[in-house]
């Protein structure tokens, strides 16, 4: 597999430090395998929760201005398709390996993606069922990717 480009858009900054530092390691391990962008979008900051769709459009526009041309797309969202890790782990590579060889996973903020960036995106995938905030669901996904590429390379870290 040759080493390809990975960018993680998301809103937000976590305030938790055991977040932080989760994501700091496992963002190490993943560079061992690809090359991995961190792009940090502002979350909208909107008093009234009336506001919700607006919040949504201004964080879909932000998200969709760092979006890398010709990437394949990956929507995190709480009803795409859920994965196992060894099927996510080939679903990487397949991804990895067609087009521009980069793919772009994009986390939304505590209210979610806009529904555009949800449907422009060529992959919806599910973390958990279970509501995560948008920190953990990071630092998850940033863990099932490191484990991916060890499963991919026959490395004794998943078990």
């Amino acid at each position: 597999m040759k080493k390809i480009r990975l960018t993680l858009i998301f809103v937000g900054r976590s305030t938790d430090r055991y977040v932080r530092e989760g994501c700091q390691v496992y963002e190490e391990r993943i560079r061992r395998y690809a090359d991995l962008n961190p792009v940090p979008v502002p979350e909208e900051r909107v008093p009234s929760r009336g506001k919700i769709n607006y919040i949504l459009q201004q964080e879909g526009r932000r998200i969709q201005e760092k979006l890398p041309a010709g990437a394949f797309t990956v929507a995190l969202d709480e009803r795409g398709k859920q994965l196992s890790s060894e099927a996510f782990a080939r679903s990487l590579e397949k991804w990895g390996s067609s087009g521009s060889g980069e793919i772009a996973f994009i986390l939304g903020g505590p209210y979610g993606l806009e529904e555009a960036v949800k449907k422009e995106a060529d992959c919806s995938l599910s973390l958990s069922p279970m509501t995560l905030t948008h920190g953990m669901a990071r630092m998850l996904l940033c863990e099932q990717i490191y484990r991916a590429f060890t499963l991919l390379r026959g490395e004794p870290y998943h078990k």
